[in-house]
């Protein structure tokens, strides 16, 4: 409106004379006035027009200023005005919304790059061509949050031909991608040849897994591959259903080809005539690496064709010809992989896997992989046979079920892939091992001699979970007598133990795991068959660390198909050798009473007592704490046999009659200064002074005397002995003093350590323990479980004893119940506290091994090979040596106490193992 005013406006002087022009224009006048009029007319047209004129000039200078103005303004912010100017990144967080916002904009962003001639953005491109095609707009992978700029991943978007014509106007403008994988994209023959013609010349990785790329997609390629410009190193075509026809033009432009390392043409139906092609290319190409045959159709003679190019060949270092018919087709494959393991050192990972091999080939096969050390893994699945933790091809009989099979372990290249069991605890052999596919670690395991454990001499074994606790040999010691193995294991959890002097028992020099429960399990040495007993193992933590293979090379110094030392035992001859106790069965888990163990259990024993309750005065009381001290020993000796003879339950105690015949056999009683019914009231003195402190305590019954109250019994006595009708009234250090003269004499006998020294700690029983070890350990684990709550470890309790000689028939006249209550108690090793601990009533491995030779000794069972010499009395068979009587008694839990799959692996002697006449030759 503006503009119009200015456009139009008059001098208010004109205007008048410009009306009245016009009123007269309507009348008629005379010459002179029309003359006049008319020039007058002239002068005024002449100055409207001039004004005209000017107002359109001004008009005109006004728009060309305001044209320049804006297309100053335009070139000043061109970025804020254009949108495909400005910088989009294709990576990164505010790659998403630059796409979003281009959507929206598009129709002005067309218009912007119309008019100044503008290259459509990637973005631009995308959204263009999804509107022609009628297709919702997708980024196609170009345009991702994260990863990298030079890789396009759209794998298992199954986007199918139409996406793929928008994702080839996407990368028109988009040449720094190298790496693409269109895997499982519905990718068919006519989206392929619009996109590889595009990516071939740039590409170094092309994957096309899952399509039907057909011959228009392929011809890109094929013209690619020969010449010298070619930069692709990855090229998968797995499951493009490709033939024999376009895979042999494949195999033909490989040939000339020297840049693609990894080729993949699994799943393509390539049958047994292409095997030629295949030959040809891994003859004469000298870049490919890693080659996958995997679910074809390639037969034995085939086969034997691609093994013979392969002897001699320098470069592939990954073989993938699993689910093949290598097995079939009537030609003798096994002769050409014997050659093929013998003399190729450069093959790495090798998958045979469901070939339909025949038994017979299997075996072959085997045979012939045992002297090959650099294939690190190898798969053999679906044949007759599985791969161990060594690497060796053990053969089974049967072929193991196709269904067991897991496909989606495909090797690889060199990249692990974690199996089952990886986690958790393991006590099987493990099978179809592979180290480079399972991640196995390199680890070294040593038994140092005297410091590990007592073990010194041969043989040394250990036994690992993931081998089913199978033993192994360690061999001859170092030059440092130290026995050691370099051992491939796998990552997770790995438990393990050593079997050294016939004994099995955790290294004291590496990693331990205590059990809750008792460790059992069965396992093999020198084809006798032990069922193993531990409170603890060797655990370790295998963590995934370096890789098996690194760049081509073995990160580790364990080759594969290493054969362990095999153990061979001498003919029956014993080893000569000089025993001591370290050696032996009982050194790592028996603890002897040592004088600090003993002090800990007098203190305690004194504290609980109410001695200074009635011996008043505190000298008095420090010299009867140190006579009491003195004497301990004997004290709690004679107090754990007497305490065995009529038990409260399973808590060993002296009840009446017990502690009457211990002071009749002290002889104490003389009817005169003190009798056996003041013996009664001291009795129930010593046990009632007590009772309030451990009121309700079981471990504590009432009208019996526990270990704590023994001492306070001979200080009661001493005092009703010496004190109460003794003229001039002795003190209680004196009555204390005389009547430990008095008990000590008979006190004195009872000493069971004395009988463990002179007649159980001694070789011969050792060598008994250790070779019948298995019966021992399978009585224990069958019981000890009757009092055993849930987590808590296995024990035996007094009842089970007792059932164990039941069921061995041992009790007679010669051998009563008292004798394994006995044998029980004097077996427990000594407990600081017996009050609020009930580790006294639990018998364990070590101790019931002791229990059993008591028994023996008490039961008397004749020698081997003995009965027939004479007829045998009691008193001569209890005059035997213990050890005589040991393996008798074994012998006879065998008979007794054993089911039959345990029997069967005992050969039953009928001679002694110490009357075997030795030959002097190993």
């Amino acid at each position: 409106m503006k503009q119009a005013s200015t456009q139009f406006s008059f001098k208010p002087t004109v205007l008048p004379q410009v009306m009245s022009t016009c009123r007269l224009a309507r009348f008629p006048m005379d010459g002179k006035l029309t003359e006049s009029f008319q020039e007058s007319n002239k002068k005024q047209n002449k100055w409207y027009f001039r004004i005209q004129t000017q107002a359109e000039k001004q008009e005109k200078v006004e728009k060309d200023k305001v044209t320049e103005d804006v297309y100053i303004q335009m070139q000043n912010n061109q970025e804020e005005i254009c949108e495909d100017m400005k910088q989009k990144d294709l990576l990164g967080p505010e790659s998403v919304k630059n796409y979003y916002q281009t959507y929206k904009k598009i129709n002005r962003i067309k218009e912007q790059n119309n008019l100044f001639a503008i290259q459509n953005s990637v973005q631009t491109n995308l959204i263009i061509k999804s509107e022609q095609l009628k297709l919702l707009p997708c980024k196609m992978g170009l345009i991702k949050q994260k990863g990298e700029s030079k890789v396009l991943s759209i794998e298992n978007h199954k986007y199918g031909d139409k996406y793929v014509e928008v994702l080839s106007e996407g990368l028109r403008t988009l040449p720094v991608v190298q790496d693409f994988n269109f895997n499982s994209n519905r990718i068919k023959e006519n989206g392929a040849s619009l996109i590889l013609p595009l990516i071939s010349k740039q590409a170094r990785s092309i994957e096309m897994v899952s399509n039907i790329i057909g011959k228009k997609g392929l011809e890109p390629v094929l013209s690619v591959l020969p010449s010298q410009t070619c930069k692709i190193q990855v090229l998968n075509l797995e499951d493009n259903q490709l033939g024999d026809i376009l895979a042999q033009e494949l195999f033909k432009a490989l040939q000339k080809n020297n840049t693609v390392k990894l080729l993949n043409l699994s799943k393509n139906q390539i049958t047994n005539i292409s095997h030629t092609f295949i030959k040809q290319m891994i003859e004469t190409n000298d870049s490919l690496e890693e080659l996958y045959l995997h679910w074809n159709l390639l037969k034995g003679s085939g086969g034997a064709e691609v093994f013979k190019a392969l002897i001699t060949n320098k470069n592939i270092k990954v073989l993938d010809l699993s689910y093949n018919l290598l097995g079939c087709g009537g030609s003798n494959l096994t002769p050409v992989l014997k050659q093929f393991f013998e003399d190729n050192k450069e093959m790495i990972h090798l998958d045979l896997s469901a070939n339909q091999f025949s038994l017979a080939d299997s075996q072959s096969i085997s045979e012939s992989l045992k002297e090959n050390h650099t294939i690190y893994g190898f798969h053999f699945s679906g044949n007759f046979g599985y791969v161990d933790s060594k690497g060796f091809l053990m053969i089974q009989n049967e072929m193991r079920n196709f269904n067991q099979i897991h496909t989606d372990y495909r090797i690889r290249g060199c990249e692990t892939h974690s199996k089952p069991y990886s986690k958790g605890p393991r006590s099987e052999k493990i099978m179809d091992v592979c180290w480079i596919c399972d991640g196995w670690q390199g680890q070294k395991f040593e038994w140092i001699p005297n410091k590990s454990g007592n073990a010194s001499e041969e043989p040394i074994f250990i036994h690992f979970d993931f081998e089913g606790y199978e033993a192994i040999f360690l061999g001859k010691p170092d030059e440092n007598g130290i026995y050691l193995t370099n051992r491939m294991v796998p990552t997770g959890e790995l438990d393990y133990f050593y079997t050294g002097s016939q004994l099995q028992v955790a290294s004291l020099t590496e990693p331990q795991k205590v059990h809750n429960e008792k460790f059992r399990v069965r396992t093999k040495i020198a084809d006798q068959i032990i069922d193993v007993l531990l409170d603890e193992t060797n655990h370790q933590m295998i963590n995934k660390g370096k890789p098996v293979i690194q760049d081509w090379d073995p990160n580790y110094n364990v080759k594969p198909r290493t054969c362990d030392p095999i153990y061979i035992p001498a003919k029956m001859k014993k080893q000569k050798r000089v025993w001591s106790y370290p050696i032996s069965i009982w050194a790592p888990k028996y603890k002897f009473d040592t004088e600090e163990l003993l002090r800990k259990c007098f203190e305690r024993d004194w504290n609980c007592s109410k001695i200074t309750k009635f011996v008043k005065k505190t000298d008095e009381q420090e010299q009867i704490k140190e006579m009491l001290w003195q004497s301990y020993k004997s004290i709690r000796e004679t107090y754990r046999y007497y305490s065995a003879i009529n038990p409260s339950g399973d808590v060993f105690s002296m009840s009446q009659n017990p502690t009457s015949e211990f002071v009749n056999q002290c002889q104490l009683i003389d009817g005169k200064q003190m009798k056996l019914a003041d013996v009664d009231l001291k009795f129930i003195a010593t046990c009632s002074a007590s009772q309030s402190d451990w009121k309700g305590n079981f471990r504590n019954p009432e009208r019996y005397l526990v270990r704590y109250q023994m001492m306070e019994f001979l200080v009661r006595l001493s005092e009703d002995k010496y004190i109460r009708n003794q003229p001039g009234s002795p003190s209680y250090v004196q009555a204390t003093r005389m009547i430990l003269d008095q008990c000590l004499p008979h006190m004195s006998q009872y000493d069971s350590h004395k009988w463990r020294m002179e007649r159980y700690f001694i070789e011969q029983c050792d060598d008994v323990c250790k070779k019948y070890k298995q019966v021992i350990d399978y009585v224990y684990m069958h019981n000890s479980q009757k009092k055993v709550k849930p987590g808590q470890a296995p024990f035996m309790c007094l009842d089970e004893l007792k059932d164990v000689c039941n069921k061995a028939n041992l009790f007679d006249e010669n051998f009563v119940e008292r004798d394994v209550n006995l044998a029980f108690c004097l077996s427990m090793l000594t407990q600081v506290d017996e009050l609020e601990s009930d580790r006294l009533f639990q018998m364990q491995w070590i101790e019931f091994m002791e229990a059993l030779a008591r028994i023996a000794d008490k039961y008397s069972p004749i020698g081997i090979g003995k009965q027939s010499e004479k007829e045998w009395t009691y008193e001569q068979r209890f005059a035997q040596p213990l050890y005589y009587k040991l393996e008798a008694f074994m012998v006879h839990l065998i008979h007794t106490s054993v089911d039959e799959e345990t029997k069967k692996n005992w050969k039953i002697p009928t001679v002694s193992m110490f009357d075997i006449i030795e030959d002097d030759d190993q």
